[in-house]
């Protein structure tokens, strides 16, 4: 894509949420892994802009702490409009923060979520191919309540911008729309701003008045035409609902293009920040949040949901909660598995049925099958974790570690009383409690539970032994 480092834009983010009965600020709220100003900027990220400009209210530094935290490359300056005086006031506002030397500013409104980032470079190109002092962005939609409706004279020229309030009948039946998104030369805009009045029904300035007084000063002013999903601003919670909707099926479409096997669309929901390797299956009721990763061949769902976490080629996730984990190539989990984070399971391994873990890493091809809580442990190769399991690993002040070598065997029902440590091939009896450490290739049994060396390996994978033949 081109890039445009001559070029700046203006996001304007100053609503105040309150039309949805929030507390929160209008661009703060969240869809589809982003907020609604994350979105926009998202949008802009890959024009290579020479500055981004975010017009915000008094909590100014809420929202840029909110955008500092979704991750994206490009770092907003910020100007404060501590009233809100219409988008005409908002940009002129934004104008004296420009860097030197930029010849172009973009203008898009922050609860705009749908606008592409395909879109503005066409508005950009237009704008060049024509050499106007502005562009706009238009669409055609069948309800065009709400919005400034474009004006145009007999041969198709744009005359002018009027907004919903202010137009009469024959004006109010236009159906092309002002979608909120512009192209300006900065010269230019800087003419014409202070020019812009309040004589409305608002009693606003309105950015879109500078059609008008452009034109009447004998500058070209063109217009793009885009699709009507990229016009719906958010001004509600069913609008919000709305734009969900939208995104997440743009993401699904564009997922299944590439080769992700999406079983049910309409009940799978992927945040646009998700990233999916061809081959991968998703089935239905699958939830997939922020940054995850699914690898090649992996399988998700039914019922899963998975937040910021990596799951890797041909993985197997169902029926599970996943937060903050990295799921090992060929790993299991599920179904009712719950994995809290820093969850680290290694190739092959599994947490199975009711298994709960925490902070926890288990080891290439170590199985916890069933009902087991694992927390603040690091489990090694080749282990088994009988059912019942716990590691203890609060005390009532703070937390304690367990360790659990190579080709151990954890008994059923077994509590490991942290910190402890389980040596390589050792293994616990049924309904144990071991505190303190067990040797390698020793047996622990009994509450409290007492060590007999030699006796463990129940694994059969001593070096020196063949499968099913105890040791020593």
């Amino acid at each position: 894509m081109a890039q445009h480092p001559d070029t700046a834009a203006i996001v304007l983010a100053a609503g105040d949420g309150k039309r949805l009965k929030s507390e929160l600020p209008k661009v703060l709220h969240r869809v589809a892994g982003r907020s609604l100003v994350g979105h926009v900027l998202a949008a802009l990220e890959p024009l290579g802009l020479g500055q981004v400009v975010v017009v915000a209210s008094t909590r100014a530094d809420e929202i840029a702490e909110a955008i500092a935290a979704e991750g994206l490359q490009l770092a907003p300056d910020f100007v404060i409009q501590e009233i809100p005086r219409g988008t005409g006031d908002a940009v002129r506002m934004a104008l004296p923060a420009l860097r030197d030397g930029t010849r172009r500013v973009v203008v898009l409104a922050g609860d705009t979520p749908l606008i592409r980032n395909e879109t503005i470079g066409s508005m950009l190109a237009r704008q060049a191919e024509t050499s106007s002092a502005a562009t706009m962005l238009t669409a055609r939609v069948q309800n065009p309540a709400g919005y400034g409706r474009v004006v145009r004279a007999t041969d198709g020229a744009i005359e002018r911008v009027v907004e919903q309030r202010d137009a009469t009948a024959d004006e109010a039946a236009i159906d092309e729309i002002n979608t909120g998104a512009f192209v300006f030369e900065v010269d230019a805009l800087s003419t014409v701003l202070p020019k812009i009045g309040s004589d409305n029904a608002q009693q606003e300035y309105y950015l879109t008045d500078s059609m008008s007084l452009l034109l009447a000063e004998g500058h070209p002013v063109s217009s793009f035409e885009t699709s009507a999903d990229e016009a719906i601003g958010v001004n509600s919670r069913s609008q919000l609902a709305e734009v969900g909707e939208r995104l997440r099926t743009a993401v699904t479409d564009r997922l299944m293009e590439q080769g992700v096997t999406i079983v049910d669309p309409a009940t799978t929901f992927i945040d646009s920040t998700v990233e999916i390797e061809p081959d991968a299956t998703i089935h239905p009721f699958s939830f997939l949040e922020g940054a995850t990763t699914i690898g090649p061949g992996a399988e998700v769902g039914p019922q899963v949901r998975i937040i910021d976490s990596e799951v890797k080629a041909r993985a197997v996730v169902t029926f599970a909660v996943v937060r903050g984990s990295s799921i090992g190539e060929e790993a299991s989990v599920g179904p009712f598995a719950s994995l809290r984070p820093g969850t680290v399971l290694d190739k092959g391994s599994r947490a199975g049925t009711f298994v709960e873990t925490k902070k926890t890493t288990i080891g290439e091809g170590s199985k916890a099958n069933h009902l087991a809580y694992l927390g603040d442990a690091t489990i090694g190769k080749g282990v088994n974790v009988g059912a019942g399991t716990i590691t203890c690993n609060w005390d009532g002040t703070e937390k304690h570690e367990t360790v659990i070598d190579d080709d151990a065997y954890i008994g059923s029902d077994t509590m490991l009383v942290a910190p402890t440590h389980i040596g390589k091939r050792a293994a616990t009896g049924a309904g144990s409690v071991v505190r303190g450490d067990v040797p390698d290739d020793a047996l622990a049994v009994g509450v409290p539970a007492r060590i007999i060396e030699g006796k463990g390996d129940k694994m059969a994978k001593g070096e020196d032994k063949p499968p099913g033949e105890p040791r020593g």
